[in-house]
């Protein structure tokens, strides 16, 4: 079953989803928008560096969030929220605008339904992941693609299934990490073919 610190980080993960809402609504150019992610990318990159090397920041960070942090974060590494914001710059300034609200958007959605299905139902292991956990980020990554149709629904489709099998890979890089990069290359890729 998920744990209430699991169900914390997925809401923040949901929150997530405010980058690239932002984009598409409030901040709609490119340059604007990368600015305002390395203004928001420093200040999370700053408060966890100095939780990392003070303890009395340590001390309230831990108060307010050690019960959702993982293990890797409490010893001493970014956070998921601070690799979010980092990896927001790039994808929002060298992919199409369509492309990078996808990207964002899939890594929201389906990290948030493979943890969430994956550890309530997920019984056939692939590494640390289950199959189950795979096949709810897919279908929350199509179901977003077929919403938001921004793109071909072969350029749409094709960064689902890679930001599930980025998801899934057993790869010790931060999840937040590699599914945008992965579904946004994919779907970049996937459209200078057909466009």
């Amino acid at each position: 079953m998920i744990s209430s610190g699991e169900i914390g980080r997925k809401l923040i993960h949901l929150f997530n989803l405010s980058i690239p809402i932002s984009y598409v609504y409030i901040i709609p150019y490119k340059n604007q928008m990368t600015i305002t992610m390395i203004v928001f990318a420093i200040l999370f990159v700053i408060i966890d560096l100095a939780r990392m090397r003070s303890e009395f920041v340590k001390k309230i960070f831990n108060k307010l969030f050690n019960f959702m942090m993982r293990e890797h974060e409490i010893s001493g590494r970014f956070t998921g929220a601070t690799w979010v914001l980092i990896i927001s710059v790039p994808i929002i300034y060298f992919f199409p605008k369509e492309i990078a609200v996808l990207s964002l958007v899939y890594m929201s959605l389906g990290d948030i339904a493979a943890a969430i299905i994956g550890q309530s139902f997920g019984k056939t292991k692939i590494g640390k992941k289950t199959l189950e956990g795979s096949i709810g980020c897919l279908t929350i990554c199509a179901a977003a693609a077929f919403i938001i149709n921004n793109v071909p629904l072969l350029v749409s489709m094709s960064g689902a299934v890679m930001a599930t099998i980025f998801e899934a890979l057993p790869i010790n890089i931060d999840d937040n990490v590699l599914i945008p990069i992965g579904a946004g290359t994919t779907m970049a890729v996937v459209s200078s073919f057909i466009l």
